[in-house]
């Protein structure tokens, strides 16, 4: 007896997240923002079928873990149009990930999920394993209120909050201030933030690139010490073959390049993760680096 009830509950837990982790049961059909309607019906992706959505774009979501996305368009009267997107992702740390590598300096911080950041016309949103993109196709006071009151809606129905993936931790650094951080998985993501070369970077689990000044700091994680090595010394010997990059030396437990700019680009191995600090030669980028590692050591076995 006590087994089926132990069955039971399971089967009442299952159908409850089923319903609320859909991304189209965020979507509501009915008139929920007043003098607006939706058009036609919510529509939803899923998997591959990505690239039927996006033309373009479509490999970076799958590249952090994508689930479906539910999307539709909200009319007024006049004429004017509110375009949702929610992307389920597979976890919290890919929902960011997706949030963080879509936002830019121009967004402002708004009172939305765990993080939200609105633009001129549209309003981007993190919480939890969804990522929520919300659009107005006019740049008005009125139009972009009216998004807020959409965003409000869905922000409402969803019920886990999320955590910021534990390597952000590692940017938690005296005296720096990010104009912006992005959170990647793969080399893909890497490539939209900053060019190293084919296969230069490569093998890492997680990401996280910080831009301060006129620098980058690059923490890249990987799934063991001796991954951290082998890729380590991979990039070392592309560096050295690279025509991107030249005047490499090695400094101690790292080496240096320079880019076709002149700037110095520091790399050094740390357990299992790969440190880099682009804007600063050895010396300079030391103490940073025993900052940084600090930071991780929390994060290492």
């Amino acid at each position: 007896m006590k087994q089926y009830i132990i069955l039971w509950i399971i089967l009442l837990i299952t159908c409850s997240s089923f319903g609320q982790n859909g991304s189209k049961s965020l979507l509501s059909e009915a008139d929920v923002i007043p003098n607006w309607h939706m058009k036609d019906s919510v529509e939803t992706y899923t998997g591959d079928d990505l690239f039927l959505y996006i033309n373009g774009g479509a490999d970076l979501y799958l590249e952090y873990g994508f689930e479906e996305v539910s999307t539709c368009k909200y009319l007024n009267y006049a004429g004017n149009n509110i375009h949702i997107d929610i992307y389920q992702m597979t976890d919290e740390s890919s929902a960011y990930g997706i949030f963080s590598i879509n936002s830019s300096v121009h967004g402002k911080p708004v009172d939305f999920g765990t993080k939200s950041l609105l633009y001129d016309y549209y309003l981007d949103i993190w919480k939890g394993n969804y990522f929520i993109r919300c659009i107005a196709n006019k740049k008005e006071n009125g139009m972009v209120d009216t998004l807020q009151l959409f965003a409000r809606h869905i922000d409402e129905k969803i019920d886990v909050k999320g955590n910021l993936p534990l390597l952000t931790s590692a940017f938690k650094l005296d005296g720096v201030e990010f104009k912006s951080v992005k959170y990647v998985k793969g080399i893909i993501g890497l490539g939209n933030v900053f060019n190293f070369g084919h296969g230069s970077i490569s093998g890492f689990q997680e990401g996280l690139i910080g831009k301060w000044e006129d620098k980058m700091i690059f923490v890249f994680a990987y799934a063991d010490d001796y991954k951290s090595r082998e890729w380590f010394y991979s990039a070392k010997g592309k560096m050295q073959m690279s025509e991107k990059f030249s005047d490499y030396l090695k400094v101690e437990d790292g080496f240096t390049v320079k880019d076709k700019s002149g700037n110095f680009l520091c790399f050094k191995s740390y357990k299992r993760f790969m440190l880099l600090i682009k804007g600063m030669d050895w010396e300079e980028a030391k103490p940073l680096f025993s900052d940084i590692q600090e930071n991780l050591k929390g994060m290492t076995p």
